[in-house]
């Protein structure tokens, strides 16, 4: 009988395949987005401004959102193809001028590359209440159509299949101690053609400084009007030896 019933066993599971491709290609994308993110946090913590990816949260939960997005949400336009690659450069300037009126950066970085499709910008802002730091990642890349790798509750899906994803005033460190009480606010605008944008604003200097004011300088309605904007232009489309790394 030892010997028999996990010959049984293994018999009735051999055939048996899961599904986790898809599982494996999230996972991919999530430990790219966080290996780029914290690695430029590290090197510049200590800095006036620091750079930062896109943070997108990877779950397992498979949610739906609404089909109608929140009243705040403007309507997402037409990405804008662009007939030349993007700089850095203009990816900050295009930020600069997307601002609140009367609100002027105090200090700005720019990062990016051709080959990878992605340009990043952070601004450190001020309006007399305390620094706030701004991240910028746009990018041209694989489309997220669905909710399915983000939290319950944090993701909604437009009338035109963009997704957008929302996670407002909340603590940095959601699972572990937030010593400094830092808090940010993101906005992610994921459109159908594979253009990406993402935006966090911190309520400090840097993710890992102490938090220099209450909340987050922009709201997320502001930043959800700066990400639907027209004037952004995106980068090419990553080349494919870059999708898993």
């Amino acid at each position: 009988m030892n010997e028999y019933l996990p010959d049984l066993m293994r018999r009735a599971t051999e055939d048996l395949q899961p599904d986790t491709g898809d599982l494996v290609a999230r996972g991919i994308r999530r430990g790219k987005v966080l290996r780029l993110r914290r690695t430029a946090l590290a090197a510049l913590s200590g800095a006036a401004a620091v750079l930062v990816t896109v943070g997108v949260v990877f779950g397992v939960a498979n949610t739906r959102a609404a089909e109608v997005p929140p009243a705040t949400t403007p309507t997402v336009p037409k990405a804008v193809r662009p007939s030349q690659p993007v700089t850095p450069a203009q990816t900050l300037a295009t930020l600069t001028g997307l601002l609140p009126t009367g609100l002027t950066p105090m200090n700005s970085t720019t990062s990016g590359g051709y080959g990878l499709g992605t340009n990043e910008a952070t601004v450190l802002l001020d309006d007399g209440a305390g620094p706030s730091l701004l991240t910028l990642s746009i990018t041209t890349a694989d489309a997220i159509t669905d909710c399915n790798p983000f939290p319950p509750g944090s993701c909604t899906i437009h009338p035109d299949h963009s997704v957008h994803v929302l996670y407002d005033n909340e603590p940095v460190y959601r699972d572990g101690p937030n010593p400094g009480g830092v808090r940010e606010t993101t906005v992610e605008l994921f459109r159908p053609d594979g253009t990406q944008i993402s935006l966090t604003n911190y309520n400090a200097r840097s993710e890992k400084s102490e938090h220099s004011r209450r909340a987050p300088l922009l709201t997320a309605s502001q930043l959800a009007r700066i990400a639907a904007s027209t004037q952004w232009v995106f980068p090419p489309r990553q080349a494919a030896n870059f999708r898993a790394r």
